[in-house]
């Protein structure tokens, strides 16, 4: 009984912030995805960049 009511309070509040994000943004809210969306392709691009680096200065040791 209490999952179920977590449940509900978090599918409320999920909701709720979505309901704010689209009234209180409006247009602006496309703009924001988007740069959410490109700051995240830029972090996971240095991040497999630094993993690929590491695994070439690796096969070179062996």
């Amino acid at each position: 009984m209490n999952d179920r009511v977590l449940l509900v309070l978090s599918a409320l509040a999920s909701s709720l912030a979505a309901w704010a994000f689209w009234h209180y943004l409006d247009r602006d809210a496309i703009d924001v995805l988007v740069l959410v969306a490109l700051i995240g392709a830029i972090a996971d691009n240095r991040r497999l960049r630094r993993a690929l680096r590491q695994s070439a200065a690796g096969d070179g040791k062996r």
